[in-house]
């Protein structure tokens, strides 16, 4: 394995341990995002919320009767707002942020009636659809109905799917009115991504008996929600806790991703020094260093959410790009400070310069989740997006300390097998010491710290402990020690 680690070019070697060390990472991440997330009550008995996609999120429907006949005040006014339409049925959907829910329900015919099939022949339609496309509103509203006198009798279905999310928040609650022959019923849900609620089914019929009939069901349904929420419900801790809690999942999803990339960079570099692979100070800093980018980069993101949101609520036209800016910073921000803690293992590796470099891999990483989101499901994007954020910080280390190398210690381990380890103000260590950059041997005699390499105001200058001497180095210089052979190299560029 030593081998390959000495072949492979380390731009290359580090972008793909980089990428594994981030999908490594994303595992427990998703295990500690799936145990951490506030837990939402099951559905209600007889009620049919089956998810299409597993949602971290489960999906709630709650349902009560309203005695007057007209809906909410709510629901009335955006639906005024709309021109909604009105009839013998009619079914109405809100919610309160930029996702796209989409309103379904299927006719006594069969026929199903969507946002890509807006009316039917049984007079249906879907006259209100919102957020499908630009402007979008914090205040939608959609709208199925059949006229006066037209619609038929028989079983309606009515369904919600989240179609899209636009927000900060995927998990959406929402509200749905269904008005029968003059009298209206409220249901209300949880729903996420990808999922679909099945929120009621009635049977429109022109007998009293059976509208009766469905009012009584309601409230039945309203009772046995009501007594399990009493059963289920917790005290609800305050909003600072809420928002502490919910900083600490986002930075320990982060964190993990972190200690995940530094592990197998710190092992990389270490395995191709032929060191062991990691010394109980650099599994310390590891460990510190994840933790502390996780945690700082997860505060600023879901800080962020919460400003931007206060700020922006009004402008529906412009904060769903404005949202996505606590994600890019929380992501740029975890880029820039693995960049720069990478420092603590890469010899002379400039500290600024690599956190540049790992804020631009955080972007790309951002911008990956963003994309896959559209397609694929939240933890499908984290994890393409951990994968590009990973390897963008990889290639970016390596090459800033390519690029940045102004004199160099090469170890000679065999023909065609090289290791360059950059010179600088840091002293390079050789020795038997764990903490050595270059390990030398403790059972051939070589103490825990044999030389000492440091390059300053362009010159090369090596303390040997041995004969307790220093020396000035030119470039081309070769020395051998013990098996190895080094060789100080100035003309880099």
């Amino acid at each position: 394995m030593s081998t390959l680690f000495h072949r492979l070019p380390k731009p290359l070697l580090f972008t793909l341990l980089g990428g594994l060390g981030c999908a490594v990472g994303w595992l427990p991440g998703e295990i500690w995002l799936s145990a951490l997330r506030p837990a939402v009550p099951a559905a209600a008995h007889g009620t049919n919320a089956e998810p299409v996609a597993a949602p971290l999120i489960v999906a709630k429907v709650t349902a009560t009767v309203v005695p007057p006949q007209e809906f909410n005040v709510q629901l009335t006014t955006r639906l005024n707002r709309e021109a909604a339409k009105t009839g013998d049925v009619q079914i109405s959907l809100m919610w309160d942020n930029l996702n796209d829910l989409d309103l379904h329900c299927t006719d006594p015919n069969g026929e199903h009636l969507f946002f890509g099939h807006k009316k039917a022949a049984s007079r249906g339609e879907l006259d209100v659809d919102m957020n499908a496309r630009p402007p979008f509103s914090r205040k939608p509203v959609e709208n199925i109905y059949w006229p006066s006198n037209g619609a038929p009798d028989g079983k309606y279905t009515v369904e919600v799917v989240h179609y899209a999310r636009r927000d900060t928040e995927d998990a959406t609650p929402y509200f749905v009115g269904i008005k029968v022959s003059g009298q209206t019923f409220d249901f209300k849900g949880i729903i996420s991504r990808n999922q679909r609620n099945q929120v009621h089914t009635f049977t429109l019929d022109a007998k009293k008996k059976q509208i009766e009939e469905l009012a009584r069901q309601r409230k039945e349904r309203a009772a046995q929600l009501q007594q399990q929420m009493r059963v289920q419900a917790r005290p609800r801790p305050p909003a600072a806790v809420m928002s502490w809690r919910a900083t600490g999942v986002l930075g320990g999803w982060a964190a993990l991703l972190a200690i995940g990339l530094a592990t197998f960079i710190v092992v990389g570099q270490n395995l191709g020094l032929r060191r062991r692979w990691a010394s109980p100070r650099e599994a310390g800093l590891v460990l510190g260093c994840g933790l502390t980018a996780g945690l700082v980069s997860g505060a600023v993101s879901q800080h962020l959410f919460t400003l931007i949101n206060s700020i922006f609520a009004e402008l529906a036209a412009v904060s769903a790009l404005v949202a996505q800016a606590g994600q890019m910073l929380g992501w740029t921000l975890l880029g820039s400070l693995l960049g720069a803690g990478l420092g603590f293992f890469i010899p002379n590796l400039p500290r600024l310069r690599a956190a540049l470099a790992g804020a631009v891999g955080g972007l790309l990483g951002v911008l990956v989740f963003f994309l896959v989101l559209e397609w694929f499901s939240d933890a499908a994007a984290r994890l393409a997006g951990a994968v590009i954020l990973g390897a963008a910080i990889g290639l970016a280390v390596a090459l800033v300390e390519k690029l940045a190398r102004e004199a160099a210690l090469i170890v000679h381990w065999h023909e065609n097998e090289r290791t360059v380890i950059n010179l600088g103000a840091e002293p390079v260590i050789l020795g038997s010491s764990p903490e050595a950059h270059l390990y030398l041997p403790k059972h051939k005699g070589f103490p825990p710290i044999t030389a000492i390499v440091t390059f300053r105001e362009g010159r090369v200058q090596m303390e040997n402990k041995l004969s307790n001497s220093t020396h000035t180095l030119a470039s081309g210089n070769k020395l051998q020690i013990g098996d190895l052979w080094i060789e100080i190299q100035t003309d880099t560029k």
